[in-house]
């Protein structure tokens, strides 16, 4: 189950909407109007941000870690991210580099400067943390592709609606066909006159809720809605990792020599 991926190590699923859906419209068909919106109004080619971590830990403990990240997308769904870590200096100069496709899994490494290694990111450490965060490789994978999932790729329910920060919501459910995504379903709230994406939770085999997300300060960077401040909590292990966006910009023109293994190593351009 593989399909275009939005964005880089993580984020993300935000999108607007054309009109809002008729009343009784079902789960896809929701699902469908806000993948058209990333096809037409929405739609960008490149993208640049800096991602700002903060890591708290069970007891509270908190760690910082700043990226710059680069997207780009390609009408051929081989679409790519890299990202350089800024600091805190323990990990500076460590990158992260993903290229997704359509119908396999994504391609992942991440370069060690401590090491001066490259890392390939394999299917077995696919569930690992991606940099002590809450987040892991497989949720980044998940959080590119998820708005192009078909019927085919996850079967859709609408549970309902829910007022999410104050925002009136359908409530979707997703359940992904075959074991490669990892999650027995996850479940979306979709705003109903934005349509866009202010909660996921996911669940493991057995129905155990494992992790939920929360994105919030959505704003607008041109036509295109954003989520600047993203929340992932980690139920089993009681810790969570917010992220905050800043300097987002479309439109830069990004070479594709910048999403290399060569520049993954080379470190910020």
């Amino acid at each position: 189950m593989k399909h275009r991926s939005l964005v880089g190590p993580i984020v993300l699923v935000a999108l607007a909407t054309i009109a809002r859906p008729a009343a009784g419209a079902t789960a896809r068909e929701i699902l469908d109007q806000v993948k058209a919106l990333d096809d037409t109004t929405r739609k960008w080619t490149d993208r640049t941000q800096t991602m700002t971590l903060h890591i708290f830990s069970k007891g509270g403990g908190e760690r910082q870690r700043t990226l710059k990240i680069y997207d780009k997308r390609h009408p051929d769904g081989e679409d790519k991210t890299i990202s350089f870590f800024l600091t805190p200096p323990e990990v500076e100069g460590t990158s992260f580099l993903q290229w997704a496709h359509k119908q396999r899994d994504d391609d992942q490494w991440l370069y060690l400067p401590e090491f001066k290694r490259t890392r390939r990111i394999t299917a077995q450490i696919r569930d690992q943390s991606f940099m002590g965060t809450d987040f892991s490789y497989r949720d980044l994978e998940i959080l590119g592709e998820i708005q192009d999932w078909t019927e085919d790729d996850a079967r859709s329910a609408l549970l309902g609606a829910e007022s999410v920060d104050g925002h009136d919501c359908h409530t979707i459910e997703l359940r992904p066909k075959g074991d490669d995504e990892g999650y027995e379903r996850i479940v979306l709230w979709v705003d109903k006159d934005g349509l866009v994406v202010r909660k996921m939770d996911f669940y493991e085999k057995g129905g155990v809720l494992v992790k939920t997300l929360a994105l919030t300060d959505i704003r607008d960077v041109g036509p295109i809605p954003i989520a600047h401040r993203m929340e992932m909590r980690n139920v089993k292990k009681e810790s969570r990792t917010a992220v905050d966006l800043s300097d987002v910009r479309f439109g830069a023109d990004l070479s594709d020599d910048l999403f290399t293994q060569r520049q993954l190593e080379r470190g910020l351009p």
